[in-house]
């Protein structure tokens, strides 16, 4: 397969926002400095020359950088192969901790854990996702507070599956694990697989709540603050009373527009984490 490098030079300060541009058309994303002491930082996501919207996603990304730097986007375009996307993608991927037990480790990397560690061993395949982003380290940190045993958890738009393995490392007896994206259920069921926990875990290909045919008793969603908020009605349909609602990919200045649509469904936030323009909740069903 070959794809799609775009790469954009952008000010440090608007390093998070064009990041996520990337993210929401469904790129995974490498950052680095332009040059030390320059201000700037290089921004790189990777898109697959068959997707037929491929053309349209590069203009949309253009005009959103724009919005967000100011006209002309500083912007480079060219192929890639496998092997370029590859190397690429892994160079600086390390084991890390994320909270007190969840310890994301990339396949090719070794580590040695300790008698508490939940080790999850990640490859972003084609759907990406390393839990590198302060969007999926802020779920983690929330799946770690809530996550019970025997819970029915749902992790909408899973893309490499890592917050429904770690769901189900952390004792959820069923998770339900849905993305409309081909390549990243195949990749998620992998990652699944790699932690036998196929019987658990069930990765399946659907938009977003519609497949859900049990009540579930936590949802995770990292999705951007539009969708999440287009989502709670479906979320508190789905979840028992008492059941969370767990959220990433808010930009601190979308949060209230989630809140308010959390409110209007029933839910009641109990916990808040930021890092950086980023915010993540958990509201609780009354």
């Amino acid at each position: 397969m070959f794809w799609l490098e775009i790469e954009v030079t952008v000010a440090d300060e608007h390093r998070d926002a064009v990041s996520n541009v990337f993210f929401e058309l469904g790129s995974g994303v490498q950052e680095e400095p332009a040059s030390i002491h320059s201000g700037a930082a290089v921004i790189r996501g990777w898109f697959p020359v068959g997707d037929r919207q491929l053309p349209q996603k590069v203009v949309l990304l253009r005009r959103r950088v724009e919005a967000i730097t100011g006209p002309p986007a500083r912007m480079e375009v060219r192929r890639a192969s496998d092997r370029d996307w590859a190397t690429a993608w892994r160079e600086g991927l390390k084991p890390f901790r994320v909270g007190e037990r969840l310890v994301v480790k990339p396949t090719w990397e070794e580590f040695l854990p300790g008698p508490e560690d939940l080790v999850i061993e990640i490859d972003p395949g084609l759907a990406f996702g390393c839990g590198t982003h302060p969007t999926t380290a802020m779920c983690l940190k929330l799946l770690e507070r809530y996550v019970r045993p025997g819970m029915v958890a749902v992790d909408v738009g899973t893309g490499s599956g890592i917050l429904a393995v770690a769901a189900a490392l952390l004792g959820a007896a069923v998770v339900w694990a849905v993305d409309e994206d081909p390549l990243a259920v195949r990749t998620a069921g992998e990652n699944v697989a790699r932690h036998n926990l196929t019987g658990r875990v069930r990765v399946r290909s659907g938009n977003l709540l519609d497949e859900l045919s049990e009540p579930a008793d936590l949802v995770v969603a990292n999705i951007v603050a539009e969708v999440l908020a287009d989502l709670c009605p479906a979320a508190a349909t789905a979840l028992e009373p008492g059941g969370v609602f767990i959220f990433s990919g808010i930009l601190d200045q979308r949060e209230d527009v989630v809140r308010r649509a959390l409110a209007a469904d029933g839910f009641r936030v109990e916990s808040r984490l930021a890092q950086g323009e980023w915010v993540a909740l958990a509201g609780v069903k009354e």
